[in-house]
C-alpha cells in the first residue's frame, strides 16, 4: 500500500534536488565552478522560488494519482511555460539582465523534459502493480472546452511578435532588434500571457451564442492593456513607448476576434451543448444521494424503554439532565429500537466508538459536548460508519449564539467585560486560521473551540445526516440527527474568508462562484433544512436565515461581498449583467419554465430585480422571466438597459441586497 501523501512529499523534494543539481551542472559546464555567484546566484534563487510557487499551484504532485496521463502532460507544460515567464521577468527589469538566454532556456527545458519522463516511468509502474489511475475517457467531456487551448496558443503568440513587427514598421520604416525592443516586447508577451491565464482565451467554444465566444478575446485586450500601464507605473519604465504597445494589443485583438469568429460561425458545436440539456437538472443535488431505509420489526422483543434512558444518563451532573432525557425520549420511543443496538458515550474523541462493529447500531449518544473535540468532521464519520440506516445519532454543543451568555454566568460582570474580546479571538478566531490553529491545539487539546449552530449542523449535513429535532436546553443545543444520506463529495465546503460555491451555471452545468464568506462555515449543506423548517419569506428570503454573520449583514448591504466574482466574469461562467447564479436546491424552487430560461444564459454579477425591486418570490419570478423574455428579442440593448435601471436603484433609491 502507497501512502500517497509521503510519496507527494517525495517527488516535490525530488524535485527541488533534480532542479538544483540540473542548475549546478549547466553552471559547472559555462564556468567550471559548480556554485554560482552573483547574477546567477540570484537567478538561481528566482528559478527556484518561481518553479516551487507554479509546481504547487498547478498541482502537478497530485496529478500524477489522480489525472489521467494527458493531463498531467499539460500541467507540466503550463507549469513549465509561467515559471519560464516570470524569470524572464525577473531578468529583464533587475540587475540579471547579463545572465545567458541559452542558459535559461536550456534549464527549464530539462527540467521539463525530466519531469515528463519521470510521470511516465511511474504510471507505467503503477499500471505495473496493478494501481488504478483514474481513465481520461471519464474526463473527456469534462475538458472538451479546452481541445484548441494548445492549438491557437502558439498561433496567437506567433502573431502578436509579427504584429509588434508590423507597428514597429509602420511607426519607424523599419524594425531593429536591440535591448529596447526585447524590453517592449517581454512586457508585450507577459501582459498576453497573464490575461490569456486570466480570461480562458483560446478555448474552444461550447455554445451558439456568438457573444459568449467573443468575449474572452474582449476581456483579455482589456486586461493586457491594463498589465501593460501596470508595469510601466510599478516598474517605473519611463523609456518605452506604451501607445505603440497599447496599438499592437488593439490591432492583435481585432485580427483574432474577426479570425475565430469566421472560423466558427456556422459550425455545428456538439450535439450535448447545442441547447438546453435536461439530464443537468435530473443530476442536481446528486452529490448526495438517500440511502436505502432499513426495514424495522413492529415490535422489538427486547426494546430500549425510559427507565433504560434514565438510569444510563441520570447520574451525569448537569441541572437540565432531566430536561435533556425527556427531549431525547420523546424523539426516540417510536423508534423500539433493541438494546443491544444503542452505544451512549462521554467522550471528546472517536477512540472508543472505532471499536464497535460497522453498520452495528441503530442509535448512538455522545453526552460530551462537541466544543471538545478536535477534528469534528472525523468524529461525525466515524459514527456514521457505525450507525446502520437510519441510525439515529444524538449529540450537543454550546453555541455561539449561547456562549457569551454562558460565560457571563460563571464569573462576575467586570470580569467578564475583560475577558470576552480575549475569549473570543482565542477560541473563536485562533481555530480557523492557519498559522494559529495550531498553537490553539497544542495549548488546547481543542477544548471550549466556539462554534456557531449553522456550522454544527452544516458539517453534520456534509457527513450525510438529517438534523430531524433540536432544542436549547439551558445554554447548550441538543440534536437529533438520522443517518439518511450519502456522504457529500463537495471538495470545498465554504471555511475560509473567500468561498467557493456551488451554483446552476450555463445550460444547467455546475460552476463555481466565488465570494466573501457572509455566512458561518458550511452554511450551505443546511439550505434544505432552513427551507423545511421555515420556507420563504415575502422577499424570497429565507425566514429565520441563522446562517449569516453580523458582518455578512454588512457585506451583503454593500455588495462588497461579490467582489471575488469579478474572477468568474473574467474566465467566462458568468457575464455583467444577468439572473443570479443559484444554489442547487433555490434553483429546485423554481418552476420548470422559468428553469429553463435560466439556464440558456448564462448567470450574472449584477442582478435584473434590481431594476424591478420585487417585493415577493413570485414577483421575483415574473422580474425574471420577463428579463428573459426581452434579452431574447433584444439581448444587448435589455443587458443595457438592466444595467441603467440598477443603478439608478442602488445609487439614488437605496436598493440593497436583503
Amino acid at each position: 500500500m502507497i501512502n500517497q501523501s509521503k510519496l507527494k512529499s517525495i517527488l516535490w523534494l525530488l524535485d527541488i534536488i533534480f532542479l538544483s543539481s540540473v542548475y549546478f551542472i549547466l553552471h559547472f559546464n559555462k564556468f567550471n565552478k559548480f556554485i554560482p555567484q552573483n547574477v546567477y546566484l540570484s537567478l538561481y534563487l528566482t528559478s527556484l522560488f518561481f518553479w516551487s510557487i507554479f509546481s504547487l499551484y498547478y498541482n502537478k504532485y497530485n496529478s500524477v494519482f489522480d489525472q489521467p496521463v494527458i493531463l498531467t502532460l499539460r500541467l507540466i507544460f503550463w507549469s513549465s511555460l509561467i515559471s519560464l515567464l516570470f524569470i524572464v521577468i525577473s531578468i529583464s527589469f533587475s540587475d540579471m539582465w547579463s545572465v545567458s538566454r541559452l542558459f535559461v532556456l536550456s534549464f527549464i527545458f530539462i527540467l521539463m523534459l525530466s519531469q515528463i519522463s519521470l510521470m511516465l516511468i511511474l504510471n507505467f509502474i503503477f499500471k505495473l502493480k496493478n494501481i488504478t489511475i483514474l481513465d481520461s475517457d471519464k474526463h473527456q467531456k469534462k475538458n472538451i472546452e479546452n481541445y484548441f487551448y494548445i492549438k491557437w496558443l502558439f498561433p496567437g503568440g506567433i502573431s502578436l511578435f509579427l504584429v509588434y513587427i508590423f507597428v514597429n514598421i509602420l511607426k519607424n520604416g523599419f524594425f531593429e532588434y536591440n535591448l529596447f525592443q526585447e524590453h517592449n516586447f517581454i512586457l508585450l508577451i507577459s501582459s498576453w500571457g497573464l490575461s490569456t491565464l486570466l480570461t480562458n482565451r483560446y478555448k474552444s467554444p461550447f455554445t451558439k451564442n456568438h457573444i459568449y465566444e467573443i468575449a474572452p478575446y474582449l476581456k483579455a485586450a482589456i486586461l493586457s492593456i491594463l498589465f501593460i500601464n501596470f508595469f510601466y507605473f510599478s516598474l517605473r519604465i519611463d523609456s518605452l513607448s506604451i501607445k505603440q504597445l497599447v496599438q499592437v494589443i488593439f490591432i492583435h485583438s481585432t485580427i483574432e476576434i474577426i479570425i475565430f469568429f469566421l472560423y466558427f460561425f456556422g459550425k455545428d458545436k456538439l450535439e450535448s451543448n447545442t441547447g438546453f440539456n435536461t439530464t443537468h437538472i435530473e443530476e442536481i443535488n446528486s452529490s448526495q444521494k438517500r440511502l436505502r431505509s432499513n426495514s424495522k420489526k413492529a415490535v422489538e422483543l427486547n426494546s430500549y424503554s425510559k427507565g433504560d434512558l434514565e438510569s444510563s444518563l441520570g447520574h451525569i451532573k448537569r441541572k437540565s439532565i432531566n430536561n435533556v432525557i425527556s427531549f431525547i425520549w420523546a424523539s426516540i420511543k417510536s423508534e423500539k429500537t433493541n438494546k443491544d443496538k444503542i452505544s451512549i458515550f462521554n467522550t471528546k474523541s472517536s477512540s472508543n466508538i472505532k471499536f464497535l462493529s460497522n453498520n452495528s447500531k441503530n442509535l448512538i449518544i455522545n453526552v460530551h459536548k462537541i466544543n471538545d473535540i478536535r477534528r469534528i468532521n472525523e468524529y461525525f464519520l466515524d459514527v456514521y460508519s457505525k450507525l446502520e440506516n437510519d441510525g439515529l445519532f444524538i449529540g450537543n454543543f454550546i453555541p455561539l449564539e449561547n456562549m457569551s451568555n454562558h460565560l457571563r454566568s460563571r464569573m462576575p460582570h467586570f470580569l467578564y467585560f475583560i475577558i470576552i474580546p480575549f475569549h473570543f479571538i482565542f477560541f473563536r478566531v485562533f481555530p480557523k486560521l492557519a498559522i494559529t490553529k495550531q498553537i490553539y491545539f497544542i495549548l488546547t487539546g481543542g477544548k471550549n473551540r466556539v462554534l456557531s449552530k449553522a456550522e454544527v449542523l452544516g458539517r453534520l449535513a456534509f457527513c450525510g445526516y438529517e438534523v430531524i429535532e433540536e432544542k436549547i436546553i439551558g445554554y447548550t443545543a441538543y440534536f437529533i440527527s438520522r443517518k439518511i444520506n450519502t456522504i457529500s463529495n463537495e471538495k470545498f465546503p465554504s471555511y475560509g474568508p473567500i468561498v467557493k460555491l456551488k451554483r446552476v451555471g450555463y445550460q444547467g452545468k455546475r460552476v463555481y462562484i466565488y465570494k466573501l464568506r457572509t455566512m458561518y462555515p458550511y452554511s450551505e449543506f443546511i439550505q434544505g433544512h432552513i427551507y423545511r423548517k421555515y420556507d420563504l419569506d415575502t422577499s424570497g428570503k429565507f425566514k429565520n436565515d441563522f446562517r449569516i454573520t453580523s458582518w455578512g449583514k454588512f457585506f451583503r448591504s454593500y455588495f462588497i461581498d461579490e467582489i471575488p466574482q469579478l474572477y468568474n466574469w473574467l474566465i467566462g461562467d458568468i457575464k455583467l449583467i444577468g439572473v443570479r447564479a443559484l444554489s442547487e436546491h433555490y434553483f429546485g424552487l423554481y418552476p420548470p419554465d422559468i428553469q429553463k430560461l435560466r439556464v440558456q444564459s448564462k448567470p450574472g454579477i449584477i442582478p435584473p430585480y434590481y431594476a424591478d425591486m420585487p417585493n415577493s418570490f413570485d414577483e421575483i419570478l415574473n422580474s425574471e422571466k420577463k428579463y428573459f423574455l426581452e434579452k431574447q428579442k433584444k439581448p444587448v440593448s435589455t443587458d443595457l438597459k438592466y444595467l441603467i435601471k440598477v443603478f439608478y436603484n442602488i445609487a439614488f433609491r437605496g436598493a440593497r441586497s436583503r
